[in-house]
């Protein structure tokens, strides 16, 4: 049966019709880094499929939440299982594509095409197929991994005979190209052939005529040619084609179903009988001992077909479905549908005589999807008492930890249980799949608690190998790190985060003295937090440290630069003017120019002024993907770009106050740095967007040094910041304009500036 397992993949389960993908009009700026994935765990997927499952937020959808019920209860899960579940997670997760790694494999088919028929002209290939309204997905990943892999086979056993590979990739050229009908052969071509040959052509061309008219809609034509194959004994793809019967007549019902706005939403008896008889079709393969390899697939196009038939009665049977063992594919196709039951997470599904175990991973994701209170977005909270309660309750009957799991989730630090369920986490090891999240948790109720030693302990017997592949409990860690840090060396080690999805490497440990090779950034809670709570001289070292990724390092050494012009820390300034120097050869000279400057007037002028000039740079902490956490030589720091961050802007009086739920000043500060910290945030926001307050230093420097040949320079490059800085015609960017054509009209910066923005 191995030639039956390695083409099941020519007919990919993702024949649902994806919605129509509209591009928005604008610049192409890619996602913005996150540092907390909320809604499905990190990538890659293996870590969580193998049951290494992180911490688990609340915030998951169902699906990921009801695998982590199953794998935190010791239900064990087949590598067969894992590699579907990864499969379908990637594809459920992959924004734009034709399928599963349509186009990757596409290119391995392609790249095989071109090694055993190398003089064959290839013809385009049609990923795509319309029905209706909406574009679906007309070939997938697998079925150009299938060809690829059939080719070789076939280059192999028809070495003496280069015309019948030829035909055969010509034929599958004109399956992956939108062609309806095979190549005729040369007359005489089939007789020269040996039985044997002959033989296994003729299975090859009935396979491949059967998924043509599948590709082309001839669905009845489908359904009898794949029926032929199955009833042959002789084929190598009879299983599979009993399975593809089936298959064949899913496409069929799906391709019938109203499809968009505008048709009733009434399904007539035609549609609903095409997918009863795709149904008896799928239980027919079912009942079948002797296809027990194709059971899986078969369930997984049960799982569709039924939730057009009967979608509340097949949503309580998935509760069932999801904790077997054994199901294949299946499972990933199963667990995928508990997604689509808007009253599980309304608290409205009612399925009466669901088996305890069903039922009990019913109740658990109904209490375990209610969103945190709040509504800031954070993927972690107290939830309603309901939750947390009934949690409780239930982790002392049943001592099952998915219970303990949701009862710390939704605990908050005072509850009069906490100290027992912290009892009982501490004993779950970190490494079992339930144990990330109770670790993770204890330490910040002990946090919360005030118990901070024990949260200390809790955290430092984490090993760091468990998250070197997830990124987002990680950050977690990082996050108490931060707050139970003994020094600022460790604070600052943990200050920035990672990116989550940026790339598949291990993380390094926080205390490495190398440079971290994946990406770090800071998120908006992040940068308003450490902006406000971290001194200028303090942020300096951050900068220099080993630990942090080179683009956040240059992006940190400018900001330290910038922040400490506009607060007015000469020492610093003086500091990070020598180290820029040395790694920004186009600024050395100015750089070493400012240190020299006779007076702090003068020092922190020649600073401002250099800032001025560089749009690329800011004196606040940028979240994000910032345009300057960018390591390129070529990087124009001078340069205003239009639909980027040029200097920087004054949050939102939102944003300066702190969120419900933010720790106070890291317990490292001392009295005096906690002082210093605020009188910087205070001047900082004083100081207005980059706009006014390069406006101003202008302004008061030309009133104040009439001679000085900078002073229109200041004024010329304070307007220019408002042509794309933030904030265009602002009263203080007038005043500049204003200042310099009445003082310097003659010169070459009026002339350069003829008129404000």
């Amino acid at each position: 049966m191995k030639n039956a397992r390695t083409v099941l993949g020519l007919v990919g389960l993702a024949v649902l019709l994806p919605p129509v993908i509209a591009d928005a009009c604008g610049p192409d700026f890619p996602p913005g880094p996150r540092y907390q994935v909320s809604d499905n765990p990190d990538r890659p997927f293996d870590s969580f499929a193998a049951g290494r499952l992180g911490v688990i937020p609340r915030t998951y959808d169902l699906p990921y939440l009801a695998y982590a019920w199953r794998t935190m209860m010791g239900i064990p899960t087949t590598a067969a299982e894992q590699k579907h579940l990864v499969a379908g997670w990637e594809d459920a997760e992959r924004r734009y594509g034709h399928g599963p790694n349509a186009e990757w494999a596409s290119q391995q088919w392609s790249a095989v095409r071109k090694e055993v028929a190398p003089a064959l002209e290839p013809r385009e290939l049609m990923f795509l197929g319309d029905s209706g309204y909406a574009r679906y997905s007309r070939i997938h990943g697998d079925a150009f991994l299938h060809a690829a892999s059939t080719a070789r086979t076939l280059a192999r056993e028809w070495k003496q005979r280069p015309a019948l590979l030829l035909e055969w990739v010509g034929n599958q050229d004109r399956i992956f190209s939108e062609g309806c009908s095979l190549n005729a052969p040369e007359p005489g071509f089939v007789e020269a052939l040996t039985p044997r040959e002959q033989a296994r052509r003729q299975a090859e061309r009935d396979y491949q005529a059967a998924a043509m008219h599948l590709y082309c809609g001839n669905f009845d034509a489908a359904a009898q040619a794949f029926q032929a194959i199955a009833d042959a004994p002789e084929s190598p793809y009879r299983v599979l084609a009993a399975y593809l019967v089936a298959r064949t007549r899913v496409r069929e019902a799906l391709f019938s179903f109203p499809q968009g706005e505008g048709y009733p939403q009434k399904v007539d008896d035609a549609v609903l009988a095409r997918f009863r008889r795709a149904e008896e079709a799928i239980q027919k393969v079912l009942a079948e001992k002797k296809l027990r390899e194709v059971h899986g697939p078969a369930r997984r196009l049960l799982s569709v077909v039924r939730w057009k038939l009967s979608p509340g009665t097949w949503q309580c049977e998935l509760f069932s479905r999801v904790l077997e063992k054994g199901t294949g594919s299946a499972l990933e196709s199963e667990l995928a549908g508990i997604t689509t039951g808007a009253g599980l997470e309304a608290n409205e599904l009612n399925c009466p005589g669901l088996k305890p175990r069903a039922a009990e991973l019913s109740e658990w994701l109904q209490l375990m999807s209610i969103p945190p209170n709040g509504d800031d977005g954070a993927p972690m909270g107290p939830g309603p008492a309901k939750a947390f309660e009934t949690a409780v309750a239930r982790w002392k009957k049943t001592a099952h930890l998915p219970w303990l799991v949701l009862a710390l989730l939704a605990a908050r630090a005072d509850a009069p249980e906490v100290p027992a369920l912290l009892a009982d986490a501490a004993t779950v090891p970190v490494e079992s799949p339930a144990g990330m999240t109770l670790a993770w948790r204890s330490v910040q109720l002990l946090r919360e608690r005030g118990q901070v030693a024990e949260a200390r302990a809790r955290l430092d017997a984490i090993p760091l190998a468990l998250v070197r592949d997830q990124a987002s409990t990680d950050n977690l860690l990082r996050e108490e790190r931060l707050h139970l840090a003994n020094s600022w060396d460790e604070a600052l080690r943990n200050a920035a985060q990672l990116v989550v999805d940026e790339e598949a490497l291990p993380h390094q440990d926080w205390n490495a003295s190398t440079p971290e090779t994946v990406a770090m950034g800071l998120s908006p809670a992040r940068a308003r937090y450490l902006e406000s709570q971290v001194p200028t001289r303090r942020m300096r070292e951050w900068a220099a440290l080993p630990g942090v990724s080179p683009a956040l390092r240059r992006q940190l050494s400018w900001t330290v630069f910038a922040r400490a012009a506009v607060v007015g820390d000469d020492a610093t300034l003086k500091a990070q003017a020598v180290t820029l120097a040395e790694t920004e050869p186009k600024a050395r000279a100015e750089l070493l120019a400012i240190v020299k400057r006779p007076t702090l007037e003068e020092r922190l002028f020649d600073a401002r002024l250099l800032v001025m000039g560089l749009p690329a740079v800011s004196a606040r902490l940028q979240p994000g993907r910032d345009r300057l956490a960018d390591v390129s030589p070529r990087l124009d720091l001078t340069e205003d770009l239009s639909w980027y961050r040029n200097g920087w802007c004054v949050p939102g009086l939102e944003n300066l106050q702190d969120p419900p739920g933010t720790p106070g000043p890291l317990p490292v500060a001392s009295p005096e740095e906690r002082a210093d910290a605020a009188s910087e945030w205070k001047a900082l926001n004083a100081a207005g967007s980059s706009v006014a307050f390069f406006s101003n230093v202008a302004l008061d420097w030309a009133k104040a040094h009439p001679e000085d040949p900078r002073a229109p320079i200041a004024l010329f490059r304070a307007v220019r910041s408002s042509k794309r800085g933030c904030g265009q015609n602002t009263p203080e960017a007038k005043k500049a304009f204003s200042w310099l054509h009445k003082r310097y009209g003659k010169t070459e910066w009026a002339r350069r500036t003829p008129y404000v923005y």
